[in-house]
């Protein structure tokens, strides 16, 4: 099944935990609020009440119209969820909730809104302008984007594509190709096969088990620690502007015979760059 689902503020949560079928649950979301929501909220009231007569509309949305004039609608595979479009009503919170069977493509739009995906998605793009992003995980491509906010996702098996302007990354599992971005904030990763670049402006890069392909990190300012899986032949380069450098791998000048399954280059302006074998 596709989802395509889109809200100006408020939460999205998907469940993938069925065999077939989908049902949606849409509410007025009445708790409270992180701030970055109310600034939002508070400026799209700014502007009902600044030129709500000179557009001939009532600048006051109700939560009952919103829930009623939002847009639920199945067409074949494809299930939209759609805020109402009136502008009055999008300063109205929303949330909804959507189950879904296992393997269903996920398509988040929202402007100021927590997205939470549990279970098993197939391809998943979501977009938020704030707010915190979570991925159990995804068998096909992931793209991820939010301007302020943590992401935090599962095994990503079939290339990822994540950008934040400001807060933490954790990714358990990346395979395939993977570009991972922050302007402020640490990434942690955990277990990296394939060709993955991530870089912050400010914040520490990590990574729990490296295993094969490449992998770039680049921080501006921030601590870098590597860990390499046991029995793996790495080439390695690290450079810190303003840092130590070490590595507590065995060094041998001779390529090995299977020849090198992991390339790693690492750098930091101020900083710290180590390289270890993976714990365990």
């Amino acid at each position: 099944m596709e989802l395509d689902v889109g809200v100006t503020i408020g939460r999205v949560e998907l469940v993938l935990d069925r065999a077939s079928g989908a049902s949606v649950e849409l509410w007025h979301d009445s708790g409270e609020q992180p701030p970055w929501v109310s600034g939002v909220s508070n400026l799209l009231s700014w502007v009902g009440e600044r030129f709500g007569d000179q557009l001939g509309v009532d600048p006051s949305g109700s939560a009952a119209e919103a829930v009623q004039q939002a847009r639920i609608e199945k067409t074949g595979n494809r299930l939209v969820v759609r805020a109402p479009k009136a502008w009055q009503l999008r300063n109205v919170p929303l949330s909804v909730k959507v189950h879904a069977p296992s393997g269903s493509h996920v398509e988040v739009r929202a402007g100021a809104a927590d997205v939470t995906v549990t279970g098993s998605a197939g391809r998943a793009d979501i977009l938020t302008g704030s707010g915190e992003v979570v991925l159990e995980r995804a068998d096909g491509s992931a793209i991820v984007r939010t301007g302020t906010g943590g992401v935090k996702l599962g095994p990503t098996l079939a290339g990822l594509q994540l950008r934040t302007g400001s807060g933490s990354v954790e990714a358990s599992s990346v395979a395939g190709s993977a570009t991972l971005a922050t302007g402020t904030g640490d990434v942690w990763l955990g277990a990296v096969a394939g060709e993955v670049m991530a870089r912050t402006g400010s914040g520490d890069l990590s990574v729990a088990e490296a295993a094969s392909g490449s992998l770039e990190l680049i921080t501006g300012s921030g601590e870098v620690r590597i860990g390499i899986r046991g029995g793996v032949a790495a080439e390695v380069e690290l450079a810190s502007a303003a840092g130590r450098v070490s590595s507590e791998l065995e060094v041998s000048d001779v390529p090995p015979e299977a020849g090198v399954a992991l390339r790693v280059r690492a750098r930091t302006g101020t900083g710290n760059a180590v390289v270890t074998r993976a714990a365990g």
